[in-house]
């Protein structure tokens, strides 16, 4: 603007300066009054600065910003925009649509920056509908082939979820940028469809289109869903040879592949390179040492982390979860909770699960009722979570409860609630929300079928077994696995249909595990059929010769049938080489925490009090039933165990 135009400006609208100098909304309130009072309320270059100073100040003061915009008569393109714009920033993308739509009734022409910023307020999962209108405005306007525009379609479609359509976007666009292709790659990774990503990255390639570190960070990523480590090392000698920056976002990446294709070690030598460690980079090693059972390693990284987020503790809690140590991962929460760290999804999904696993009912309670009090909005999978725990725990009732409040059900929230029922023996129960699932249009997987069988073993239902059997074959396309042939060995060993559970086993396609052959013994013990027992213990022991569950059982098949001979001879086996019962244990959940002990195990903190309250209660139970019984013989045995014999007549009772 020249000085001549200014000074106009300024002696017709003397305001105008001080608007320039406006520091915050109380001195703004001031000047607006004196603009109103002196009559020049009217001035749109006066009321476009109004706007800019409370629109884009930090926070934005949105409510006055509407009055000042209410007052003005016509407002212009850029007026809307500012207005647009700010509530795009404030990520309302409904208010951000509305003005626009009140924009086109007024008959103001949007240009570019309009269609730009209301595009950007469109990047939410929920505003797929909304954007489609949007995409229609583009091209009815004439932008058709502004790559701004486009590329900014193509990132609102891949965040709503809509890949499809933002490839339709993609493939219109005259002259792609390393933009468009960088986007598009990046929302197949992030939709879980890394080969397509890969696909199209060769596509690049062939279209000479040179990619950057961007670029390179997601079909990493790409190679890690795959597990694909070949493609992974091919993938960075061309980054070596393009001459990409390997900058710690794009190291980051490769040590994350690298772990998640198995290789730990290689991962390891470029954390030790890295000179610039972050927080990703420590996470992406736990993640990797949880992920190939080294808790040792992840525990000792955590440890030694210089700086921890929520996502630290979600990766060592979830690598406890995944390798089976779930009181540990209990630990780890608690651990959280006293240093005050909050959890995030992830934690709180892996916590719930090492609840369900353990029966820590109690503890899984107090969680969810704390997710309540805090108004913790439960996304599918957390609610898929707590449905799983209920039912392990054997809280069927609430555990259907939650499921039934599920707004939109997934595959995985019905399979948790198929599984949890046929768990407790409800085969009705699974095959009604079977049939919710189909109507649903969620198409049934191997999952669903485990649970649908287990079901039908359970109730002993052998006809209905097989037919869903069949139609999982038949109907669904799903080839079966051999956990669906453990279900049929159970199911027909439970129905007493011994030999014909091992003819069936015989015609599987598919190599016989120890569950198969498990199933099967199991069933000869029930039954007491001998020769096939024999015969599945061998099969088991071949496959696993340590089984010592194979002895045992095959012994109780033959103490069963009265041939302690072959029982003196299995055990004897046993003793030469090695094999013992696995140890049982038992747990308990108190005040929240679950106490698991071992047989003969005295390494509990409180072990004396323990014995001691039980040899108490032994007493009392004695001297309520009898005051016959007269203490034989007492002991102090190891460990703080104290043990007692009573005798009364020909009969000795035990009290430890």
């Amino acid at each position: 603007m020249s000085k001549s135009i200014a000074s106009k400006l300024i002696l017709k609208n003397p305001c105008l300066p001080l608007l320039e100098t406006c520091k915050n909304m109380a001195e703004l309130k001031q000047i607006h009054a004196q603009i109103f009072r002196t009559g020049l309320s009217e001035d749109n270059l006066a009321s476009m600065k109004i706007l800019e100073i409370c629109l884009l100040s930090n926070p934005p003061n949105l409510d006055y910003a509407h009055l000042v915009f209410d007052q003005i008569e016509a407002p212009n393109t850029s007026m809307w925009n500012t207005i647009i714009r700010a509530h795009s920033k404030a990520q309302n993308s409904i208010s951000a649509v509305d003005f626009y739509k009140k924009m086109l009734k007024s008959g103001a022409r949007p240009n570019g920056a309009t269609l730009f910023f209301v595009l950007k307020a469109c990047a939410d999962p929920g505003s797929s509908r909304v954007l489609m209108g949007i995409h229609g405005q583009v091209f009815k306007l004439g932008f058709h082939s502004d790559i701004f525009i486009l590329n900014s379609l193509i990132r609102d479609y891949s965040v709503c979820g809509s890949v499809d359509y933002a490839r339709g976007v993609f493939d219109e666009i005259p002259e792609r940028d390393l933009i468009s292709w960088t986007i598009l790659i990046n929302s197949y990774v992030r939709s879980n469809r890394a080969s397509e990503a890969l696909v199209l990255f060769f596509l690049m390639r062939d279209e000479n289109v040179r990619p950057d570190e961007v670029t390179f960070v997601a079909i990493f990523n790409a190679c890690s869903q795959l597990g694909d480590l070949n493609l992974g090392r091919r993938l960075e000698n061309l980054a070596h040879e393009i001459g990409i920056e390997y900058n710690s976002y794009v190291i980051n990446s490769l040590i994350d592949m690298y772990a998640k294709c198995w290789n730990i070690h290689e991962a390891q030598r470029l954390f030790d390179k890295m000179v610039d460690r972050n927080v990703v980079s420590w996470n992406s090693m736990v993640s990797g040492y949880a992920r190939c059972g080294n808790m040792e390693a992840a525990r000792r990284l955590f440890d030694q982390m210089p700086e921890k987020n929520n996502v630290s503790w979600s990766a060592l809690l979830n690598g406890y979860v995944q390798n089976d140590a779930f009181n540990k991962a209990l630990m780890v929460f608690d651990e959280m909770q006293a240093r005050a760290a909050a959890p995030n999804d992830a934690a709180i999904t892996g916590v719930i699960a090492a609840c369900a696993h353990l029966g820590a009912l109690e503890m899984g309670r107090k969680i969810h009722v704390c997710l309540d009090e805090r108004k913790v909005r439960s996304d599918i999978v957390l609610s898929t979570a707590l449905v799983d725990m209920y039912a392990k725990c054997g809280c069927v009732e609430i555990s259907r409860a939650l499921f039934d409040g599920i707004e939109k059900k997934n595959l995985p929230s019905y399979n948790a609630m198929i599984i949890g029922l046929a768990i407790h023996g409800k085969t009705s129960d699974c095959l009604e929300i079977l049939s919710e699932m189909v109507k649903d249009g969620i198409r049934p997987d191997g999952i669903t079928f485990v649970g649908i069988l287990s079901g039908c073993a359970h109730a002993g239902w052998l006809q209905e077994g097989k037919e869903y059997f069949d139609r999982m074959r038949t109907v669904y396309g799903i080839t079966p696995r051999t956990e669906h042939y453990s279900c049929m060995v159970h199911l027909m060993g439970r129905a007493g249909l011994v030999n014909e559970a091992y003819e069936f086993i015989r015609s599987c396609p598919l190599k016989p595990d120890v569950a198969m052959w498990g199933g099967l013994l199991n069933a000869c013990k029930v039954h007491g059929n001998v020769e096939v027992g024999e015969l599945a213990s061998r099969r088991i022991l071949e496959l696993d010769p340590g089984h010592g569950g194979a002895h045992v059982l095959l012994s109780s098949i033959y103490a069963a049938a009265d041939k302690w001979a072959e029982v003196m001879k299995i055990r004897k086996k046993m003793k030469e080489i090695g094999i013992g019962n696995r140890p049982g244990w038992s747990s308990i959940e108190v005040d929240g925490m679950v106490h698991q002990f071992l047989v003969e195990d005295y390494s509990h903190s409180k072990i004396e009090e323990i014995f001691s309250t039980v040899g108490a209660l032994h007493f009392q139970m004695v001297s309520h039933f009898s005051t016959d019984w007269i203490e034989f013989r007492h002991c102090h045995g190891g460990g703080g165990c104290d043990w007692a014999i009573f005798e009364k007549g020909n009969q000795r009772m035990c009290c430890k």
